[in-house]
C-alpha cells in the first residue's frame, strides 16, 4: 500500500511539474546528476575499483560442554 501511495505522489508531482513548466529544469538536474555519477564511476574504475576482501573466517568457538548431575 505504501508503494502505491508513493507512486501516486510521484505521478502527481511529475504532472504538476509539467503543468507549471518546471519539467525542463528537473530534467536538466537529472542530466547533471547522471553526468556527475557517471564521471565518478569512471574515475573509480580507473583508480582500481572497489576492493572486495575474501570471506571472513568465523572465530573458532569452543563447543559448550553440558554437565548433567548424576
Amino acid at each position: 500500500m505504501k508503494l502505491v501511495l508513493l507512486m501516486a505522489v510521484s505521478v502527481a508531482l511529475a504532472a504538476a511539474a509539467g503543468y507549471y513548466g518546471m519539467a525542463p529544469q528537473i530534467a536538466g538536474g537529472f542530466r547533471l546528476l547522471t553526468l556527475v555519477l557517471g564521471a565518478l564511476m569512471i574515475l573509480g574504475s580507473i583508480a582500481g575499483g572497489i576492493r572486495v576482501s575474501g570471506r571472513r573466517r568465523a572465530p573458532h568457538l569452543a563447543p559448550r560442554v553440558r554437565r548433567h548431575a548424576a
